[in-house]
């Protein structure tokens, strides 16, 4: 649906693309997306001005098992999902996997390389996927021209810097059942602002993959989905669920520590969008000047 040849884009900043397009030369069936779909796909309202109208993407397309990126690989673009679901993940010394997020429509992938200037962790498609790749070198020059951009450049990472740090809490506060009932909330919740079912999706994650990113055994995994379903509080099947009463389902996270939670990632919230940005823009001009 998205297939197409494309080359560099863009003239007036080629020569802050070229280290990108070196790392981009290898994808293959890619089409274009423009600063204003992926703006609105972060949520981010900006005048796009005639010039901004040139700015366009290149798309990759991810095959399930295919990897976008890999820990170690040198840091030269962020990607956000247009489509699909991911799994990124580290490694330990032993190969072990340790899945640190589910990314979807709308997330960004590859912010973990920003400072370190490689990223650290792999990225993995659990279906067919739609990748929009933003090189920060050429993002952050055109921001000198195309007034707005930057609003795109702090979306991408307050959305990121919020998201793990609810996480972070969320798993440090709830018990085993609980962390189950509050990612199946959290994803419905995903699920609706994208206009989807908030009650009926499939699961692109095996059991075992689920279990390593809430911290728990796959058994226990298993088991809390059993009893929400003995409960009738969802119905499952293998990886299609139904959820049949949210209410219930947020019952479950009715705790002290679940309130603290909730107090928790709302200040974070407010901190978090109000400190990234200073972040981004100091490390923007750095890339910036860069690429001059």
């Amino acid at each position: 649906m998205y297939d197409s040849d494309v080359g560099i884009i863009g003239s007036s900043d080629e020569a802050a693309s070229r280290p990108a397009a070196r790392h981009l030369d290898m994808f293959h069936n890619q089409a274009l997306v423009g600063l204003s779909e992926l703006a609105a796909m972060l949520g981010v309202r900006i005048d796009v001005s005639a010039t901004a109208a040139e700015v366009e993407f290149p798309v990759r397309r991810l095959q399930p098992g295919e990897t976008l990126c890999r820990a170690g690989d040198p840091f030269v673009a962020l990607y956000v999902v247009r489509s699909g679901f991911l799994k990124t993940v580290s490694l330990d010394g032993a190969g072990n996997e340790q899945v640190l997020a589910f990314p979807m429509r709308g997330d960004a992938i590859g912010v973990d390389g920003f400072d370190q200037g490689y990223y650290t962790e792999d990225a993995i498609a659990l279906d067919s996927c739609h990748v929009i790749i933003v090189p920060f070198v050429r993002i952050a020059a055109l921001a000198h021209r195309v007034p707005g951009i930057e609003r795109v450049i702090y979306a991408i990472f307050n959305r990121e810097l919020v998201h793990r740090q609810s996480m972070v809490r969320l798993l440090g506060m709830l018990n085993a059942e609980a962390r189950v009932a509050a990612f199946l909330l959290d994803l419905s919740q995903r699920c609706g602002r994208l206009g989807w079912s908030k009650s009926s999706f499939v699961l692109r994650m095996t059991r075992q993959e689920l279990g390593s990113y809430l911290g728990i055994k796959l058994e226990t995994v298993s088991r809390a989905l059993s009893a929400f379903a003995a409960a009738g509080v969802m119905d499952v099947s293998r990886r299609e669920v139904v959820l049949n009463d949210l209410e219930g389902l947020r019952r479950k996270l009715e705790s002290p520590s679940a309130k603290d939670l909730a107090r928790h990632v709302s200040h974070k919230r407010a901190v978090g969008s109000m400190a990234a940005p200073s972040r981004v823009a100091s490390r923007a001009s750095a890339w910036s000047q860069m690429a001059a």
